[in-house]
């Protein structure tokens, strides 16, 4: 949860029609793949954003991975780790893989995961993913026992600690020692650096940026898991196409095989051509995996220290408040117009794709108009000439920021 946040979950879990494939050509091994905007850098500590993620996911590598599937934990460039055994779990330990090495050939060692911390630490960069690395306040901070052992000190156990790590990709210090000594991380990591110069632990590395065009990555010779063959494929080409119906018509025409994101509009105009056509064996597959794990969610500002006026948070930190905009949200109506039905009402925080997390003894919030201007009423709000009045006789207006 966010620092000096409320949320109100507007429960719209999606997802699940994040692509439309149309298989690759087996003889070329490049999957091609449509994004609608470039990342923001090629590293991946410095932007907590999708398009970032998609691509930098190729790039870098973390400790240890989330299986999507099962939602279990899984090694990575550690082949273990292990909680203390004296009963209170204080202490995490990574054992390293031997003769894993960087895109550049460089090794790799707890020193870099050190140094990796280090980074997310430092100010100077402005990591977003540095609350996500802190408990208690504290941010972890690991400890060289030897090469390939890394120790963590915590100050207490978690149930999410372990999955703290699959969001962070494990930097070079032989390449960003200099750079983070002098505070230039985030430059020397920009979209804009040499592609020799983007190293990383992941299955593929850049070959070239063309920027506003394409993104072209290579198989990464060194790659941990080159010896059991992966990946599988040879290159991957990130084509940057911002229009939907672009992206549909290079889809269809055989020049993309993956949209990477895409709208419901997109899936079903996709879905209703398919159902027309002619073909026994048309050559675009699209499914409809179901809900994800993100979900669309509204917060309320209650950071003592933001600069909104002080009636604003009263009204926010009053629970009666929060729980009329609640009720007053129709998220049945929201999946079905806003979504094309591809998108199902959540039940508390947590998608209902989660199914790690998800409480499902939580019954769903029904749409309520009578019950949220009750609960206004309550808290001492009036409603006077279709516009709403808390007690001091202040009209009750806010903005809600979205993505565009």
């Amino acid at each position: 949860m966010r620092s000096g946040l409320f949320f109100c979950v507007l429960g719209l879990s999606w997802g699940g029609i994040g692509g439309c494939l149309s298989p690759p050509d087996a003889d070329d091994g490049v999957l091609r793949v449509a994004i609608d905007r470039e990342p923001l850098t090629w590293n991946r500590l410095l932007a907590d954003e999708l398009m970032t993620h998609i691509v930098t996911e190729q790039l870098h590598a973390p400790l240890i991975r989330l299986n999507p599937e099962t939602q279990e934990m899984e090694p990575a460039l550690a082949e273990s780790w292990t909680f203390n055994d004296d009963g209170d779990g204080s202490v995490l330990e990574f054992r390293l893989r031997e003769g894993v090495r960087f895109s550049d050939g460089a090794p790799f060692s707890a020193a870099d995961v050190s140094f990796t911390f280090d980074v997310l630490a430092d100010p100077r960069a402005g990591s977003p993913l540095t609350d996500s690395a802190r408990i208690d306040g504290e941010v972890l901070s690991p400890e060289v026992v030897d090469p390939l052992t890394v120790r963590f000190h915590l100050p207490r156990r978690t149930a999410t600690v372990e999955r703290v790590f699959d969001g962070i990709r494990i930097l070079p210090k032989h390449k960003l020692a200099e750079s983070s000594s002098a505070g230039t991380v985030a430059a020397d990591t920009a979209l804009g650096v040499a592609s020799e110069d983007v190293v990383g632990l992941g299955p593929f590395r850049l070959k070239e940026h063309v920027s506003g065009q394409r993104i072209e990555l290579e198989r990464n010779p060194h790659y941990y898991r080159a010896s059991q063959g992966y990946p599988r494929l040879q290159a991957i080409v990130f084509h940057v196409v911002s229009d939907p119906n672009a992206q549909r018509l290079r889809l269809q025409a055989g020049e993309i095989d993956v949209l990477a994101r895409t709208t419901s509009d997109t899936f079903v105009a996709l879905r209703r051509e398919l159902d027309a056509s002619i073909d026994a064996e048309p050559d675009i597959v699209i499914e409809d995996l179901g809900p994800s794990l993100l979900s669309e969610r509204l917060w309320f500002n209650l950071n003592p220290e933001s600069p909104i006026e002080s009636r604003k948070k009263e009204w926010f930190a009053d629970i009666r408040f929060r729980r009329a905009v609640s009720l007053a949200i129709d998220r049945t109506e929201m999946a079905r117009i806003v979504f094309e039905s591809l998108a199902s009402p959540a039940e508390g925080a947590v998608s209902v794709g989660n199914t790690f997390w998800q409480d499902r003894e939580l019954m769903p919030l029904e749409h309520d108009i009578a019950r949220a201007r009750a609960l206004l009423g309550e808290a001492g709000f009036t409603l006077r000439e279709d516009a709403l009045f808390d007690s001091h006789g202040n009209r009750v207006r806010f903005s809600v920021s979205t993505t565009a």
